[in-house]
């Protein structure tokens, strides 16, 4: 079985993506979005690991990855 291609985006560069971050740490809603999905590939291989159903795992990664840079 052949697995669907992801979205192509455009990966960030390190100094762009942490500008990013730095961004989303302010308040920057737009910014946290872009860095939301940048990271979308990690979160879901990363979701698969957890003993959750998978979109359990993708949005409880997702709430601590947030919490983590806003607070």
């Amino acid at each position: 079985m052949q697995k669907s291609k992801p979205k192509e985006t455009t990966p960030l560069c390190n100094y762009a993506f942490s500008l990013m971050v730095e961004r989303a740490k302010s308040g920057d809603n737009e910014a946290l979005l872009k860095v939301l999905e940048e990271m979308q590939p990690e979160i879901h291989n990363l979701a698969g690991f957890l003993k959750l159903p998978k979109e359990e795992g993708v949005q409880e990664i997702t709430t601590r990855f947030i919490e983590k840079i806003r607070g």
